[in-house]
């Protein structure tokens, strides 16, 4: 996937539509955990100023060159943690974190970090996905179904995602000491020819990824014949038509009291 279509796939109208209407044009904005920076680039548009911080500065290179072609001038991205920030006390406006909370062992640890980077009455926005809510149709779902177990089964194994924390926002930024915290869910839907093509192929190519691959195999969870038949079952689902997939995803908004 290219970076433009990330813009589109991957855009602030989408999936930081909860939030946005809490920044105001002035507002210093962090994004943490801010990936390849497509959703920090739309966040620019409403903001003073946006600084897009993940754990690999890789990741940034695409964005960077988009916000020059386009004369982006109010976003940077660096190199960081959500457990150091790297700001003053009491300095950012709105802090945000979409689909990061839920790769963290240790997440108050990381919202104590941002309640003291954002002033009084400073808003977080926080969104991870819920795999209690993962919607599934079409002629054969079985074996689909058995892909996304062996995923949590790996998950849980290396402890790298934790894919029920959706469910817990409220409760952790409750717990870190945020207050008016309002809770909700949505989905994101693949319902469109292109959507399923795109989401089903995506699947098959993960049926192919090492760390799947490699994960799935070394700890005897399946063996290769089995992923190469998920890999073919989700080609197969790709071209139904009446093929869908839906999922959850947890949403919280809260302030710095």
């Amino acid at each position: 996937m290219g970076f433009e279509d990330l813009m589109r796939d991957r855009s602030a109208a989408q999936y930081a539509d909860f939030v946005l209407p809490t920044i105001r044009r002035g507002d210093r904005v962090l994004d943490v955990g801010c990936g390849p920076g497509s959703i920090t680039l739309g966040i620019a548009q409403a903001a003073g100023h946006v600084t897009g911080i993940d754990v690999d500065d890789a990741e940034f290179a695409d964005a960077r060159a988009y916000a020059a072609d386009h004369g982006i001038d109010n976003v940077e991205f660096r190199e960081g943690s959500v457990y150091d920030l790297g700001v003053a006390e009491g300095s950012i406006d709105v802090c945000t974190l979409f689909a990061m909370l839920e790769t963290l062992d240790d997440p108050l640890a990381g919202l104590t970090e941002v309640r003291r980077a954002l002033k009084l009455g400073g808003v977080i926005g926080a969104s991870s996905i819920e795999y209690g809510g993962l919607i599934l149709h079409g002629a054969d779902v079985v074996p689909l179904r058995r892909f996304y177990e062996l995923r949590l089964e790996l998950w849980e194994a290396e402890g790298d995602v934790h894919p029920s924390r959706g469910r817990e926002l409220r409760g952790l930024l409750l717990a870190a000491g945020f207050a008016q915290v309002e809770a909700s869910t949505t989905y994101f839907s693949y319902g469109t020819e292109e959507r399923v093509r795109t989401f089903g192929l995506g699947r098959a190519a993960d049926c192919r990824d090492e760390w799947f691959v490699g994960g799935v195999t070394e700890r005897g969870l399946a063996g290769r014949d089995e992923i190469d038949a998920l890999e073919q079952a989700w080609i197969r689902w790709a071209e139904e038509p009446d093929s869908f997939a839906a999922f959850a995803w947890g949403r919280a908004t809260a302030r710095k009291p």
